[in-house]
């Protein structure tokens, strides 16, 4: 019998490479009551066509969100450069009770 690293199968199916980091950001949505909601997340990797983030917000997958990430440029001067992305919640996983896994695949994506 063959094994395998269940990793690397993962790996496989993915048509981006994924950059590991731990990057803040800020996610916009709407709850499942219909309110507008802003949640502090950090992003654990991210790559063109999506990113996976903590957050402590229950999300359903489906849901469309807004989300701002903050990269550093090792200035003091400049501060940082922000990605601003709007895109669906394709996986989500419940890490504890308050804490959150979400997948999200962009659907348009622009520097700031």
């Amino acid at each position: 019998m063959d094994h395998y690293d269940s990793n690397s199968s993962v790996s496989e199916r993915r048509s981006k490479p994924r950059m590991e980091c731990a990057y803040p950001a800020t996610v916009r949505g709407y709850s499942l009551d219909g309110k507008k909601f802003e949640e502090n997340a950090t992003v654990l990797n991210l790559s063109a066509g999506g990113v996976y983030m903590l957050i402590n917000r229950f999300i359903n997958k489906g849901q469309d969100l807004s989300v701002k990430i903050a990269f550093p440029t090792g200035s003091l001067e400049w501060g940082s450069s922000k990605l601003a992305t709007n895109g669906v919640v394709v996986r989500t996983e419940a890490l504890s009770e308050e804490v959150l896994g979400i997948a999200i695949k962009f659907q348009r994506r622009r520097f700031l």
